[in-house]
């Protein structure tokens, strides 16, 4: 039976297959088009191929050849010298591990890369005892309408209004109750102001930001999960909020540029993260001289009894 090869058109279908795929595996994709085939040809049968290695990447193919392939491999910044072979690591992360060009494409080297890959991505995983992975599956879920995180947490509503949210700003569809607080009370968003949302969901303070900051500021909400990306992004094109954008990536390794964003806030997200340091790292790189956080958040005051040390207690 022929290894699976998935096809994207699109960079939301992009990012969603990446982000499906767990943090220790690898990502193939394959760029490629009819018109433009090499003599050293490396097309969908090596693909095939390299699915089929001992490492088993998730492997992707953009034709190149469609308007929605083209548009898709320029937003990636793919080069004209075709095909194009990348890896990237699963679970959302933006980096590109690996990459070939034409005649240099090679089904055994680029096995042996996805090998190589697979091999430390997982030595890094078992870094964070998996906590990264278990988080993700856990708020997919709860935005897909399966089990709730929070398990009985309640009337989201309710609980919004004694967090201190006004009933006409809260966008119903993206409350799924998973907040601690209320980081834009602190933040006293001004008109014109560049924000950015540290786990951002389904883009409830995202919204409601989004008005704070009126139409000649902008709000950039990033979340690892692609489910949660999916869901803020067709309320922004539903509601035509055309200042709040989504962005798939992980809070330790922030897509946004240096020095650019007024304000960083964040409700309930940086203790799921395991690795604090480098969270704040990136929100003092992001940010301008002079701005600010605002962070609704969870503090632990004591020990963790042992029979709470699991991965679905670290998810919550």
């Amino acid at each position: 039976m022929a290894a699976a090869v998935s096809p994207v058109s699109d960079k939301e279908g992009f990012e969603r297959e990446i982000g499906a795929a767990a943090a220790e595996s690898v990502v193939c994709v394959l760029f490629s088009a009819e018109w433009a085939k090499s003599k050293a040809n490396f097309g969908m049968a090596e693909l095939q191929q390299v699915s089929a290695s001992s490492s088993q990447p998730r492997c992707l193919s953009v034709d190149m050849g469609t308007d929605e392939g083209e548009e898709l491999a320029f937003e990636l910044g793919i080069s004209n010298t075709l095909p194009v072979v990348r890896l990237y690591q699963g679970g959302g992360t933006k980096e590109i591990s690996y990459e070939c060009q034409g005649g240099q494409c090679d089904v055994k080297e680029v096995s042996e890369q996805a090998a190589m890959l697979k091999r430390r991505f997982a030595a890094v995983g078992d870094a964070d005892g998996g906590v990264r992975s278990a988080v993700r599956s856990a708020y997919a879920a709860t935005v897909s309408g399966g089990t709730h995180v929070l398990g009985g947490a309640g009337d989201p509503s309710k609980r919004a209004n004694l967090l201190g949210y006004k009933q006409d700003d809260v966008t119903e569809s993206t409350d799924l109750g998973l907040g601690c607080g209320n980081p834009l009370i602190p933040a006293k968003l001004q008109h014109g102001e560049i924000v950015v949302d540290l786990g951002s969901g389904a883009g409830m303070d995202c919204f409601i930001a989004a008005k704070e900051v009126g139409t000649t500021g902008h709000v950039i909400g990033i979340d690892m999960t692609p489910e949660m990306i999916s869901k803020a992004r067709t309320t922004a094109k539903n509601d035509r909020v055309k200042n709040v954008s989504f962005r798939l990536g992980e809070i330790e390794h922030l897509p946004v540029g240096d020095s650019v964003v007024n304000c960083v806030i964040s409700n309930c997200v940086i203790n799921l993260s395991p690795d604090k340091g480098q969270v704040y790292r990136e929100m003092n790189r992001i940010l301008v001289p002079g701005g600010r956080i605002s962070i609704a958040d969870v503090l632990r005051t004591e020990d963790i009894p042992e029979e709470l040390k699991t991965l679905q207690s670290y998810a919550c």
